[in-house]
């Protein structure tokens, strides 16, 4: 009999450091806690269920491109189109750029450092999934950046249709 085959984009990563720490807070009945264990506490059920927008964005379509509608204007996409009215990829990778310290600025992000930038990953494959289904005919790019390259102000996603083949210059 053939064992099961288990993947998991988390899996592949080094548990952050947060949940080793709490984990380690309830001895040794914890030591095979999971993340997902972490989520089963009265606190986390809001935030858990928030973070489905985080993952699950809604998104408008607009001059033939797909944007976040949490970050959509009208006024100010048509604007981007005078600048640059032949690279619409370029628009909307900008638009659509979430830097994950800006959903947290009331936050201390400290703790989480070493976790953050696997979050960027792990919302950038359920952007490319979901994008990818509900638009079927459009070839969605997704893009994550770990946010360790100096000129990078923190983890962060964006995406854009490729329009002409071709990945935008930002």
């Amino acid at each position: 009999m053939m064992e099961p085959s288990m993947t998991s984009g988390a899996g592949e990563r080094p548990l952050p450091r947060f949940f080793v720490q709490w984990r380690s807070e309830w001895g040794d009945q914890a030591a095979d806690w999971t993340p997902t264990d972490y989520l089963n506490q009265q606190s986390s059920i809001g935030p858990t269920i928030a973070a489905g927008w985080l993952f699950n964005p809604a998104t408008v379509e607009y001059r033939g491109g797909v944007f976040l509608a949490e970050r959509f204007s009208a006024p100010n996409v048509d604007e981007w189109f005078e600048r640059y009215p032949n690279e619409p990829s370029r628009i909307e990778s900008v638009v659509n750029a979430v830097v994950l310290y800006d959903y947290f600025v009331n936050s201390d992000t400290d703790p989480y450092e070493d976790a953050l930038p696997g979050l960027a990953a792990d919302i950038g494959a359920c952007w490319q999934g979901i994008l990818t289904l509900r638009y079927p005919k459009l070839a969605i790019h997704v893009e994550v950046a770990d946010g360790t390259d100096d000129a990078e102000y923190g983890p962060s996603v964006t995406f854009w249709t490729r329009h002409d083949g071709v990945a935008p210059r930002i």
